[in-house]
């Protein structure tokens, strides 16, 4: 399935490209752990240096665990739903972080889009 993995994965060198992603991913250097069921396993995003990196495995250095649906996180990117959405109907869950944060990198996940 890995839905979460190859959206991210497809998403993040034109994340890399956008102005707009990377002044917002400037204030956001954090690593984010993915422990998603329909994944092949976990993977992490790491945001360093306004540059976007998503790799499989666990992170040695985790500022936020992100657990839950793969497929409901997947509309985050896909369909552009808030991430708050899902965290609000259960179907997925900040395990280490704050909701907060979450917000940011709902806005960094859409920023390719604008021009």
């Amino acid at each position: 399935m890995n839905r979460t993995f190859e959206e991210l994965s497809t998403l993040a060198p034109r994340l890399n490209e956008s102005r707009a992603a990377r002044n917002l991913m400037e204030v956001f250097p954090k690593t984010i752990q993915f422990r998603l069921d329909g994944e092949d396993g976990p993977f992490y995003l790491t945001i360093d240096s306004a540059r976007m990196t998503i790799a499989k495995g666990v992170s040695e250095k985790t500022d936020l665990v992100v657990a839950g649906d793969t497929r409901e996180f997947a509309k985050v990117m896909r369909e552009r739903v808030d991430v708050t959405h899902p965290i609000a109907q259960g179907h997925v869950s900040i395990e280490k972080g704050k909701v907060s944060e979450m917000t940011l990198l709902n806005r960094i996940l859409w920023a390719a889009e604008r021009k």
